[in-house]
């Protein structure tokens, strides 16, 4: 997923037309996730006046622990991209847009690519319907609508008359 300039000029008329499979051996320290397996990036390339951008489709299989269950589940990534690479930016220079990026002796999709798969990877994940505390332990419980308007929460005798100030500051 590196080409270099030269590589890349002899497309200046033409989209060049890419299709990769990676590994991506490490990705970031979260405990949560095992590993991004199955990567797959493919796109196109369309070239301008000093000027690169990148049509950009990553589609991945993340393993990772079930934040309910503790188990281990597999999310299934789908990302799509546009990315701009420019030969006039310097290569410390910082821009407003993320999706801009100097291009100064290769053009490599690598870091893009971990960057867009660290940023699409939810915090939380879970494929079970269960509740989390259902099992009661936790000594809550889940309500609907109708149940829980039907309680009126009780009030700290120590604000009572300041309610009673809010109820005559309404009648005026």
């Amino acid at each position: 997923m590196k080409w270099s300039l030269s590589q890349i000029r002899k497309y200046a008329s033409e989209k060049f037309t890419f299709d990769e499979t990676v590994q991506l051996d490490t990705l970031f320290d979260r405990a949560d996730i095992l590993a991004v397996e199955d990567i797959n990036i493919y796109g196109d390339m369309f070239f301008g006046h000093h000027r690169v951008d990148v049509d950009l489709h990553i589609s991945a299989v993340v393993k990772m622990i079930d934040s309910r269950s503790g188990d281990t589940v597999s999310l299934p990534l789908e990302i799509q991209s546009v990315e701009v690479f420019d030969e006039t930016l310097e290569e410390d220079e910082e821009t407003d847009d993320d999706n801009l990026h100097p291009l100064v002796h290769t053009l490599d999709l690598e870091p893009v690519v971990r960057e867009l798969l660290i940023v699409n990877l939810p915090t939380v994940y879970t494929e079970s319907d269960e509740l989390p505390g259902s099992s009661g332990a936790s000594g809550w419980t889940v309500m609907d609508e109708s149940e829980a308007s039907g309680k009126k929460p009780a009030v700290d005798p120590r604000l009572q008359k300041l309610e009673a100030l809010k109820l005559s500051d309404e009648e005026e």
